[in-house]
């Protein structure tokens, strides 16, 4: 049994914009033309559409993603957080619905320093990527609620900023959230901490602790 840990959305939350987003429209931008709007409108779920637009990208391509990746800044305090948790002996694991690859090569370093990471992957072996997820959920390519289910623990915080960490932050006892997170939060009166960077989330939970 773990007192407390921390489960952190990596796209657009320790990164400041969607790389995976950014992968995919650089990548497969007509893939994404064809199935995103369905997506957005709920005639396919998040885990068919990214598949089908995932495996329209030839594995040669892999490498050059995983550089793309790089040009996209991460947010400020991530590190710190990370050793002041380290500190409390309270695990940092990161739940991503981008791919691992990605987030490994933007993490760099840092990767060493958490607890886990979770998140769908690729196989490359073939003419096409072939997406493989551990965790993989009815509608999502990584269900997050399932991630959190494989820890024991006392107190779970949760940090993200889509609505694809919304179910991450229903199981949370503590939530800090920020974009369509917190406005979905917000619509169904649910409490949570508002947040800029990884020192104001740092700061918050010294005070709250």
């Amino acid at each position: 049994m773990i007192q407390r840990i921390v489960f952190c959305d990596f796209d657009g939350t320790i990164t400041e914009q969607d790389g995976f987003v950014s992968v995919c429209r650089t990548f497969a931008p007509e893939a994404v033309e064809t199935w995103l709007p369905g997506v957005m409108d709920g005639s396919i779920t998040l885990r068919e559409g990214l598949t089908k637009i995932l495996e329209t990208i030839p594995s040669s391509q892999y490498p050059a993603m995983l550089d793309h990746c790089e040009t996209v800044p991460m947010r400020p305090g991530l590190e710190e957080l990370i050793d002041w948790l380290a500190e409390r002996e309270v695990p940092f694991v990161v739940i991503s619905g981008g791919l691992k690859g990605l987030v490994f090569r933007k993490l760099g370093d840092l990767a060493e320093k958490v607890a886990a990471v979770y998140a769908p992957d690729v196989e490359t072996d073939g003419s096409f990527l072939k997406v493989v997820s551990e965790y993989p959920g009815e509608t999502e390519l990584l269900a997050k609620a399932d991630v959190m289910a494989a820890y024991a623990y006392g107190e779970a915080v949760a940090i993200g900023d889509g609505i694809t960490d919304y179910n991450m932050a229903k199981t949370a006892d503590r939530v800090f959230a920020r974009r369509q997170l917190a406005e979905h939060m917000d619509a169904h009166a649910l409490p949570f901490h508002p947040w800029t960077d990884f020192h104001a989330i740092r700061q918050t939970l010294a005070s709250v602790w």
